[in-house]
């Protein structure tokens, strides 16, 4: 019997001590747990607040808009679309189904953050089970779209007739501004063997694009190829190019690619892949050059 009391005795008071390690007895946390908060907050300062973000971002050919009331929107070309470009074309948005983790930096027109990419291929594996692979993307702003106009579009508003009537006046006149600037710079006379040279060139030229354009593998080359010429890719340098194309490669989720083979070779500055399975692309990103290789 007193073995039992001295048990019941010992239980009731571990757990006094355990009920004093959790508060000071008032209800106030214990002095651990404050410090765990604090870390937390100061976490979430240190990223940078979406407001601040307020406008379109570009990606490769993506445009994504923050707005003001907090969510991402996708900016497609669509000729039905509610929304115009500052050079007159017509984009419909829809919500942005990337997940955004954090802003992590923002200076000097680039915006970096942390964000979560769904790839089908992806779906029920080992390490992205809900098919959402986590990404750190670097967007450009953009200057296509008057940001005003694009609130009024996700909150419902029709842009006015004579909103977008101004809006292609301008175009236009900048344009017929650009085409007058060029034509007076232009030169007046050309040589016969420039003339020569150039056609020779451009034929060439034609036949490998013939080659390129009926290959199997024609609309991934034809995606790359318009990827090398933004200026997301051509502004940077051969590392960071490297790491935009692979990023890109991966954001496609082509079926027809051997997502596992996309490598990033550093020391050379080449991006590869293997697509249709019996085909290797292979970008270097020094000079911006794409090679196709055969497997026998």
């Amino acid at each position: 019997m007193k073995r039992k009391l001295f048990l019941i005795a010992v239980f009731c008071l571990s757990a006094l001590m355990i009920t004093g390690c959790s508060d000071r007895g008032d209800g106030t946390p214990s002095e651990t747990s404050i410090v765990q908060t604090e870390k937390t907050d100061t976490t979430q300062e240190e990223a940078v607040p979406f407001n601040e973000t307020v406008g379109v971002w570009s990606y490769g050919d993506e445009l994504v808009f923050h707005s003001s009331n907090g969510k991402r929107y996708f900016l497609t070309e669509d000729n039905a679309g509610s929304v115009q470009s500052t050079d007159g074309k017509n984009y419909s948005i829809q919500e942005c189904d990337h997940r955004l983790y954090q802003i992590m930096n923002l200076d000097n027109g680039k915006m970096t953050v942390s964000e979560g990419r769904y790839f089908e291929s992806a779906l029920n594996s080992k390490d992205y089970p809900d098919g959402y692979k986590k990404l750190v993307v670097t967007y450009e702003k953009s200057d296509l779209f008057a940001v005003d106009a694009l609130e009024k579009a996700v909150g419902g508003e029709i842009i006015s007739d004579e909103t977008s009537a101004d809006t292609q006046t301008e175009t236009f006149s900048e344009t017929e501004t650009s085409a007058t600037e060029t034509e007076s710079f232009a030169p007046e006379t050309e040589s016969v063997a420039e003339t020569e040279t150039s056609v020779t060139e451009t034929e060439a030229s034609s036949d490998d694009n013939a080659d390129t354009e009926n290959a199997e593998y024609a609309s991934i080359y034809k995606k790359i190829e318009d990827f090398l010429e933004t200026d997301n890719y051509k502004q940077k340098d051969p590392g960071n190019r490297s790491l935009e194309i692979f990023n890109y490669l991966h954001n496609l989720a082509d079926s027809n690619i051997e997502e596992s083979s996309i490598t990033n070779d550093v020391a050379k500055n080449e991006v590869s892949f293997k697509c249709y399975e019996k085909y290797t692309i292979i970008i270097n990103n020094t000079d911006g050059t794409i090679t196709v290789n055969t497997e026998s």
